[in-house]
């Protein structure tokens, strides 16, 4: 039987391999070099062009749960990047590759996870996680898939 880790807050164990977790990644966006401080910031932030009020103020933010709660909120649902929804997906990922490529600590405990199905097992997330049972665990599917990769 393989092993199941199941993740969702950057704390414990296995907490490196959520999106909050504080593994800052530099990525270029809108022709310009940005430092992002999680994954979770990077994502929420795509949201919105970076020449965009939004996308400072979220880059700025110290907690990455304040940046997924702002773009809930009225005044950060409307003008989004007209192209967010269908390139979500790949925008996680590319914001998962770059945390386990620039960040070595990252990448050697990711590798330490050895051949373990990971499931990111957060009860409100459907998409991303396994939600309640009934998700589709894609970030874990990417983050294997990134593991796999790792040399």
């Amino acid at each position: 039987m393989t092993a199941e880790i199941r993740f969702c807050l950057p704390t414990g164990k296995w907490g490196f391999l959520s999106p909050y977790a504080p593994f800052p990644i530099k990525m270029s966006v809108d022709g310009n070099l940005y430092t992002f401080p999680t994954v979770e910031h990077y994502y929420q932030a795509m949201k919105f062009y970076a020449d965009d009020s939004r996308f400072c103020t979220i880059l700025n933010l110290k907690n990455p749960d304040e940046a997924r709660l702002l773009t809930k909120t009225p005044a950060y649902k409307t003008n989004r990047r007209a192209d967010f929804e269908q390139n979500k997906f790949i925008i996680m990922e590319k914001g998962l590759q770059a945390k386990f490529s620039q960040n070595p600590k990252a990448a050697e405990l990711l590798k330490s996870t050895g051949n373990a199905v990971l499931i990111k097992s957060c009860p409100i997330c459907y998409k991303c996680g396994f939600g309640a049972g009934s998700g589709q665990n894609r970030m874990g599917i990417i983050i294997m898939k990134i593991r796999n990769n790792l040399v």
